[in-house]
């Protein structure tokens, strides 16, 4: 027993079983929005815990909120054919699903000079985070000023861990202050499959759907209340 609140493996499991809800819900505290602003030039968002991207819109004050359209990046490499440095800036009007894996890992920026498609990588350099931990967008054309870029999508709850080093410090999600029964059942489920435990890991799941289930009832009546269709 830890009496020091110092990690002895638990937060692995409870992590696990964290992100394990988070995937079996894409309603309420699921859903979040990452705001950032973008510099003149910059095409690459790079977003932490993003799940998937729901919808992205962009704005300044000087422009109105502008929603992007969702292309490929098929799309944007054959409408932006020119290198990057060549393409004329402007208000983005589109945002694509990045691909921010080179491989190999190692690749580097010398190992891609004038190729303009590397603007949808993330390489090796200290001014840029690992491709491993971001998700992101790309946006074009690439902006003519600073905007912020909002994109709104379904992220994982922030990771979770305690400790006690003269002053108490502890990280805090949805699912450990207002379902913390959820988030251990989930965890131990984890730590059923870890131990190839079959029917320990069932009566742990079935247990979890039943009350996943509840909570989806309540997003669906949200959803739906008040609900009318408003005429053109």
């Amino acid at each position: 027993m830890k009496t020091d609140y110092t990690d002895n493996g638990a937060d692995f499991f409870l992590n696990a079983g964290q992100r394990f809800l988070d995937r079996m819900q894409d309603t309420g505290k699921m859903q979040a929005k990452n705001v950032q602003s973008v510099a003149a030039g910059t095409i690459k968002v790079y977003i932490a815990g993003l799940r998937a991207i729901k919808e992205v819109f962009i704005g300044n004050s000087t422009e109105k909120l502008i929603k992007l359209k969702r292309a490929s990046l098929s799309y944007l490499r054959q409408y932006y054919e020119e290198q990057l440095g060549d393409v004329d800036q402007g208000t983005p009007e589109w945002y694509a699903p990045a691909v921010f894996r080179p491989f190999a890992d190692a690749s580097t920026t010398t190992s891609f000079s004038g190729f303009y498609d590397i603007d949808d990588l993330i390489l090796p350099a200290t001014t840029t985070p690992v491709h491993y931990t971001y998700d992101g967008i790309i946006i074009a054309p690439p902006p003519d000023s600073t905007f912020y870029v909002s994109i709104y999508g379904l992220y994982y709850s922030p990771e979770l861990s305690a400790t006690l080093s003269g002053t108490w410090t502890q990280t805090k999600s949805f699912w450990s202050e207002v379902h913390p029964d959820l988030l251990l059942q989930a965890g131990l489920y984890k730590l059923e499959t870890f131990y190839r435990n079959t029917e320990g890991a069932k009566d742990w799941l079935g247990a979890l759907k039943l009350d996943v289930d509840g909570i989806d009832k309540d997003a669906a009546y949200e959803e739906s209340s008040e609900i009318s269709e408003m005429g053109g």
